[in-house]
């Protein structure tokens, strides 16, 4: 019988590591078997370079050992536009590699879980991503805003294929979405109404320059908006989402949070919160989380949506929970293929 370890805070593990096992699986299990990218700067070089060509993360290990994957050129289809388009240079290649390409590669090196990391707006890429490890038979983790669990015919694609989905819009580990639905929870656990609230977002990394312009947003304000409709409140007009492309903060994200209540008597009660945080590091504390649940969920043969572990991992699951239900189904899904 497996235990779940729940790491605390006298453990040796590292800060933002929730658990050390997942199903049996630790973070140093996890092995890249095959990246894609269409960045002419990064297709041809080994995974451990690519990640650092180039970046203005802070928070780096530019030592990392050879990997021995090379990044391969993914298909192109819309996954640069906007204002990505004379910033990054798509390599020829990936102009004529296809989504059966990336089909075939993953067969080939018997991956078990694609991540997919592809920018806010490339809808037909994301969903051809999804297709294409739907067709290899391959779990899917889709980080981005766009709808893959939210797709009737992807999600039901997934089901039929016996392999699981996770999605939509991952979670930072600590960020803006997460502190604002915990503040929403606390004040209406007191019995307080919420009766105004935003949250602004300003950041200086590829992200956020690809987020400025609003036609490759639309998707990320709807997902930040469902996470806070989960929360308990009515997010259909609230202003939440990337507000702004700040160069010199590089890999800095900027939020600031107003949260107006109404208590007792209708007086009155105020919060305004600003946090800042190294935006690209903040996402790997939930993605370790997730892989190991995708490849522990398709060991248990759970097909389809894995609605228990979603609501916590992120943003616009299928099925929405405040913050302390979706943790305590998170916990109680990874308590449960521990025992099995």
């Amino acid at each position: 019988m497996q235990t779940a370890d729940f790491v605390r805070r006298d453990s040796t593990a590292l800060n933002g590591i929730m658990y050390e096992r997942i199903g049996g699986y630790r973070v140093s299990d996890m092995q890249f078997v095959a990246a894609f990218d269409v960045d002419s700067r990064k297709v041809g070089l080994d995974l451990a370079k690519a990640v650092v060509t180039p970046s203005v993360a802070a928070v780096l290990h530019t030592d990392i050992e050879p990997t021995g994957v090379s990044v391969e050129p993914g298909p192109l289809l819309d996954g640069i536009g906007g204002n990505l388009v004379g910033v990054v240079e798509p390599h020829p290649a990936s102009r004529e590699a296809t989504i059966d390409d990336v089909a075939d590669r993953l067969t080939a090196v018997r991956a078990d879980v694609l991540v997919c990391l592809l920018p806010t707006g490339a809808t037909e890429a994301i969903q051809s991503y999804a297709r294409a490890a739907v067709r290899a038979g391959v779990a899917f983790i889709n980080a981005t805003p766009e709808p893959v669990v939210h797709d009737p015919a992807l999600a039901a694609a997934f089901a039929e294929r016996g392999v699981p989905l996770l999605g939509d819009d991952l979670r930072s580990h600590l960020g803006a979405t997460t502190l604002h639905t915990a503040l929403i929870e606390l004040l209406q656990s007191r019995g307080l109404a919420v009766v105004n609230t935003y949250q602004l977002n300003v950041g200086g990394n590829t992200d956020f320059l690809n987020l400025a312009d609003p036609g490759r947003a639309v998707q990320k304000t709807r997902t930040k908006r469902s996470a806070l409709q989960a929360a308990g409140i009515d997010a259909s007009t609230v202003s939440a989402g990337p507000n702004g492309f700040v160069e010199y903060l590089g890999d800095e994200k900027v939020c600031m949070i107003r949260v107006e209540a109404s208590s007792v008597l209708n007086s009155a009660l105020t919060l305004d919160i600003r946090m800042q945080v190294e935006d690209s590091p903040n996402a790997t504390g939930v993605l370790v989380n997730a892989v190991r649940i995708a490849k522990t969920a398709a060991e248990h043969g759970h097909a389809g949506a894995v609605h228990d572990a979603c609501a916590f991992l992120f943003k616009n699951p299928r099925v929405g929970a405040t913050e302390s239900v979706g943790i305590r189904q998170f916990r109680a899904y990874v308590d449960s293929v521990a025992r099995d």
